[in-house]
């Protein structure tokens, strides 16, 4: 494989925090919240969409299986063209999808309409999640990165809030036929203010180094620095140019970063089978345990909500502070110990308050973890497939912990501690053979 000595990744490292930084954390970033937004909204309003449009349980079930099954296929293949022409014309693209999707969502008038809205939503969804992660990861400074991308993982959970919230005000203000369609028409409409924000954000430096594109490269770094009064340093990395396609650079993958990828499809199981395995436990199962009213499903998702969102804030300086390897090895070995709390709990409240602090956090540093060990030429790819490997499992986790739970209430709550553990043994073995990547240039790491 060929290869190119610059200064220009390590000007971008060098880089103090700048108005530019914030700016671009924003735009993409945002993302998460959208993402957030979109999965609570319609578990808010699909009762009322259902009835609306005299679906059946089996067909409301598929509209919300259309947008996993479009997220699954706009990961894998916007993660590709993202490698392949650009992070910044894709997470254009894919913000578009997503938008119209969403919007269109409103106008849907029987169940075939429907699914195909949503599969749009969901394909453009899954292709944001690669492209985004790949720009932020290439453009923000190394030593600043574990807390970015924790951030904005943690963001998530404000998504989660401002859905629920939304949900609430549109059905309490509107009748129920129309407030479902005003949340969809207000989350479109929301996605595409963003592409207005996005206008000013340049293509990743890092991934037209990759392309041997020099000079559009130095011309990005140069303008900061001239707008920032920055003197650029002199230091040279070897960056790698890649010119092969997908089949290439799946193989790459599987063979050279073998173990690396395996840790990701870790990381990736363990952040979605046990998110989406508890939030469809939390109303079915254990509140069934506890005896509460239907009423108080909203309460404790909200606390669950508030909680993570303040424990993934915590997390996100601690990757940059303490270090990746042991933050996630913690926060996976008490998101374990905790989840089996709920056996043992008199207080309900509480437990998932203090559960949804610490579990709600482990995706703030196990996705900075599993995404920044790539190099800039295949990174969406990996991304993309990750992505998929999560959610396919992430789709498995609710029906298999329900199920257990018709057995024995307490095998749902092992299955959950189990889904912890393998997070918890993947960050045990990268203590020993993985890389500490805290602090370290994109270029070091890969």
């Amino acid at each position: 494989m060929k290869t190119v000595k610059t200064d220009i990744t390590c000007r971008l490292d060098s880089l103090p925090w700048t108005g530019f930084h914030t700016k671009f954390v924003i735009a993409l970033g945002i993302t998460w919240i959208l993402d957030a937004f979109e999965v609570v909204i319609v578990s808010v309003v699909l009762k009322s969409m259902s009835k609306s449009l005299n679906l059946s349980t089996f067909e409301s079930s598929w509209i919300v299986s259309s947008f996993l099954i479009g997220v699954l296929a706009g990961a894998l293949i916007f993660g590709y063209l993202a490698d392949r022409y650009g992070r910044k014309k894709i997470f254009f693209i894919t913000l578009l999808l997503y938008s119209l999707g969403t919007f269109l969502t409103g106008f849907a008038n029987s169940f075939e309409v429907a699914l195909l809205f949503r599969f749009i939503t969901g394909l453009g969804l899954g292709g944001e999640f690669s492209a985004i992660h790949s720009a932020i990861d290439e453009f923000v400074p190394s030593k600043y990165r574990g807390r970015v991308d924790g951030f904005i993982t943690a963001s998530w959970n404000l998504g989660s809030v401002f859905a629920s919230l939304t949900g609430i005000y549109l059905l309490s203000k509107l009748p129920e036929d129309t407030a479902w369609r005003y949340a969809f028409f207000f989350g479109g409409i929301l996605a595409l203010t963003i592409v207005f924000i996005r206008m000013f954000i340049p293509e990743s430096p890092r991934w037209l180094i990759s392309k041997n594109r020099l000079e559009e490269a130095k011309s990005i770094i140069e303008n900061i620095e001239r707008k920032y009064h920055i003197k650029p340093v002199k230091r040279e990395c070897e960056i790698h140019i890649f010119e092969g396609g997908l089949k290439e650079a799946i193989k790459i993958i599987l063979t050279k970063y073998r173990e690396r990828f395996l840790f990701g499809s870790a990381m990736s199981f363990t952040i979605l089978t046990t998110y989406y395995g508890f939030i469809t436990i939390l109303p079915l199962v254990i509140t069934s345990q506890y005896n509460l009213p239907n009423s108080e499903i909203p309460k404790l998702l909200l606390i669950s909500s508030v909680s993570g969102l303040i424990g993934g804030v915590i997390t996100s300086l601690a990757t940059d502070i303490v270090g990746r390897k042991l933050t996630g090895t913690v926060i996976a070995l008490f998101s374990m110990l905790l989840s089996i709390s709920f056996i043992f709990s008199q207080d309900i409240y509480t437990t998932v308050a203090v559960y949804s602090f610490v579990a709600y956090s482990f995706a703030s540093v196990a996705y900075v973890s599993a995404m920044e060990i790539y190099p800039s030429y295949l990174r969406a790819t990996a991304i993309g497939i990750l992505s998929v490997i999560g959610r396919i499992s992430g789709m498995l986790a609710p029906p298999m912990l329900t199920y257990l739970a018709t057995i024995n209430y307490k095998y749902s709550i092992l299955g959950l501690s189990i889904f912890w553990f393998i997070g918890f043994f993947a960050f045990f073995l990268w203590i020993k053979f993985g890389i500490e990547a805290k602090g370290k240039s994109i270029e070091e790491i890969s």
